[in-house]
């Protein structure tokens, strides 16, 4: 039998979980292995469930890629999660990526040590939980659209959903 994880916010899955114990108590009993049923609060703690989930799914991606997960979060936090906080306007970032966004436009010659440098620096634990959950959806089509199928853990299925 397949575990099941049951986001409860609404009644309607309230009945889902329910049906789904109607269904599967019987063979579960006739197996010997009785249902066990855990109820938890969602932890909107980005620093352990959905940092969880990133750092798996990069090494899935990494792996796909023949890189390391290490290369992958530079990569996405370059690509993906400073759109995010230049938009949100997240503590200094939009400044800074704007300077030097300006020494690329003159075509500086320290530009790319700068942007490097800059990409660095981007902390993913300044985001918030729903800037990380759209960092998380990104991440994820995006590794879709490549190829990949990010495979999620069913304690961690809510982690990237609004």
């Amino acid at each position: 039998m397949q575990k099941a994880v049951f986001p409860i916010q609404s009644h309607a899955d309230i009945t889902k979980a329910i049906n789904f114990m109607h269904t599967n108590y019987t063979q579960a009993i006739n197996e010997g292995k009785p249902l066990v049923v855990r109820i938890n609060q969602k932890e909107d703690d980005r620093s352990k469930a959905q940092n969880r989930l990133y750092w798996l799914w990069l090494s899935q991606f990494a792996k796909h890629q023949g890189t390391d997960k290490e290369y992958e979060h530079l990569y996405f936090k370059k690509r993906m999660l400073a759109r995010i906080y230049a938009r949100d306007d997240v503590g200094q970032y939009r400044a800074t990526f704007a300077a030097v966004t300006v020494l690329r436009e003159q075509n500086h010659p320290m530009y790319q040590q700068v942007a490097d440098g800059l990409n660095e620096l981007i902390s993913t634990t300044d985001a918030t939980v729903d800037q990380f959950t759209e960092y998380l959806n990104d991440i994820h089509a995006f590794c879709n659209k490549h190829g990949c199928w990010l495979q999620t853990p069913d304690d961690l299925m809510w982690c990237n959903q609004e």
